[in-house]
């Protein structure tokens, strides 16, 4: 019977603590190419999160090595008078990154991503993880644009 009653409350708390997962659609642009082998850039997100991200990528001959994010969620249909609902932060770690001669960078390919924090609606996230893959517009190489999905 003590057994069943375990396998009932772990049952349970693995139900509760279900990750969802959330879908956006980045796009934006290379704002700086830090010496040092980092890229930041400054996307507008669109989906079930939207917001503004900003991000510095670490990388090192083509690998993601590191780095650290935010997004700022803004309400739905957000305009310039909206104030953020709360943002998520976090790390990155993994995946490849490909800069052309210049040192722009013209794709992002599977980047995973920690989540560390949030605050305002999401001050109770402290952890999670997700995925970015970003390409070049192929009718303005310097706007990038791809999938966010994060799971928390």
């Amino acid at each position: 019977m003590r057994c069943l009653l375990y396998t009932v409350l772990i049952a349970s708390l693995v139900s509760i603590h279900t990750l969802a997962t959330y879908n956006d659609t980045v796009s934006g642009s290379q704002s700086a190419s830090v010496e040092g082998g980092s890229v930041t850039f400054n996307l507008n997100a669109t989906g079930d999160l939207p917001g503004i991200v900003s991000l510095t990528i670490r990388h090192e001959g083509g690998n993601v090595n590191g780095g650290t994010w935010k997004l700022k969620v803004l309400p739905p249909n957000a305009d310039a008078t909206s104030n953020e609902t709360g943002t998520l932060t976090g790390t990155f770690s993994g995946g490849t990154m490909t800069l052309d001669a210049n040192g722009i960078a013209s794709a992002v390919s599977s980047v995973q991503l920690s989540v560390l924090s949030g605050t305002g609606q999401f001050e109770s996230v402290t952890s999670g993880n997700g995925t970015l893959t970003l390409s070049a517009d192929p009718e303005n190489s310097t706007k990038l644009g791809g999938p966010l999905a994060l799971s928390f």
